[in-house]
C-alpha cells in the first residue's frame, strides 16, 4: 500500500466574481493539501468565526452533496451566531476541490480527517467540544471517522448511503450508474465504503441522523439501518426521516440540527477553556 502523506497548503482557489471572505467579514479560507503516494489533492474550505471571545465548540462540515461551499458558509451564519465555529469543507470531487470523489475513497477520509485536526488545533476552538455534519457523500465520510477518532463528541449524518453492500443489489439505476462512474463495486471497494462495516463494538456518542423518506437515490432504509446498528453500540441516537423530502433536505433540518447543537456542543455543564 502507497505510504499517505499529508501537507497543508494555504493556496487560495479561484472564484468567480466577488470572493466569499469578500461577502462575510467573519469568514476565512480554510484551504489545505492532501497527498496520497503521487496524487495531490487541494480541498476547498471556509471557515465561518464566531463573534463571541475564547475558546468555542467546533463544527466541521463535510460537503459532498447537492450545495456547493457558498450556500454552507451562508448556513453557517447562524450557527456561528450561536458561538460555534464553523468549517465548511469540500470532500474530492465536490465544491472547487480536487477529485474525483471516488465514492468516497481515501482521499475522503483523509481529507476529512486532516480538515479535523486542522480544526481542533485553532487557538479559538474548544477541542473537547466538536462535531462533524456530513451531507450526502460527506456523510459517509464523517461516519467512518467513527472507526477511529473519538474526538468527535456529536455527528450529524444527512443523506448518506452507510452499508453500500446491502445497497449495490436494490440501488436505483440512477445510484447504480453514479457508482459506476466513480468506481468499481467489487466487495473489496463497497466495503472499504461502508460506515456500518467499521463501526466499532462500543461508542460514546452523539448522532444526529436526518433522511428524506422519498430520497430515491439513497434509500431511507439505509438510515434506518445505521441508526438502529448506532444504539446497539450505546451511542445516542436521534432521527428525523422526513416524509414529502427526497435527497437534498435544504433548510427544512434547520430545527434539529439547532437543537442538536445546542444540546451537544454548547451545554452549561462543560465550560469553554478562554
Amino acid at each position: 500500500m502507497a505510504a499517505v502523506m499529508l501537507a497543508v497548503s494555504t493556496i487560495a482557489c479561484h472564484i468567480p466574481g466577488k470572493s466569499i471572505e469578500s461577502k462575510y467579514k467573519n469568514v476565512d479560507q480554510f484551504n489545505f493539501d492532501v497527498t496520497m503516494g503521487p496524487k495531490n489533492y487541494h480541498i476547498e474550505g471556509y471557515l465561518t468565526r464566531s463573534g463571541e471571545q475564547g475558546r468555542r465548540p467546533g463544527l466541521l462540515v463535510l460537503n459532498g452533496g447537492e450545495g456547493d461551499v457558498d450556500q454552507c458558509v451562508k448556513m453557517s451564519q447562524g450557527i456561528a451566531a450561536m458561538g460555534i465555529q464553523v468549517a465548511c469543507v469540500s470532500i474530492p470531487g465536490y465544491g472547487n476541490s480536487s477529485g474525483p470523489s471516488r465514492f468516497v475513497g481515501q482521499p475522503s477520509v483523509l481529507a476529512s480527517r486532516k480538515a479535523l485536526d486542522l480544526l481542533a488545533g485553532r487557538n479559538d476552538v474548544d477541542a473537547s467540544r466538536l462535531a462533524v455534519w456530513g451531507l450526502g457523500h460527506g456523510a459517509v465520510a464523517a461516519g467512518l471517522l467513527m472507526d477511529y477518532d473519538s474526538r468527535p463528541r456529536a455527528l450529524i449524518l444527512e443523506s448518506g448511503c452507510y452499508d453500500p453492500l446491502s445497497l449495490w443489489p436494490t440501488a436505483p439505476l440512477r445510484t447504480k450508474l453514479s457508482i459506476l462512474r466513480e468506481v468499481w463495486p467489487s466487495k473489496r471497494i463497497l466495503q472499504e465504503r461502508s460506515v456500518m462495516a467499521h463501526l466499532p463494538s462500543k461508542l460514546d456518542i452523539s448522532v444526529l441522523i436526518m433522511h428524506g423518506q422519498q430520497d430515491n437515490r439513497m434509500p431511507v432504509g439505509q438510515a434506518v439501518k445505521l441508526a438502529d446498528a448506532l444504539r446497539e453500540r450505546g451511542a445516542k441516537v436521534q432521527a428525523f426521516y422526513f416524509p414529502q423530502a427526497s435527497h437534498d433536505l435544504g433548510k427544512r433540518v434547520e430545527p434539529e440540527l439547532r437543537a442538536f447543537l445546542r444540546d451537544n456542543l454548547l451545554d452549561t455543564n462543560r465550560a469553554a477553556t478562554s
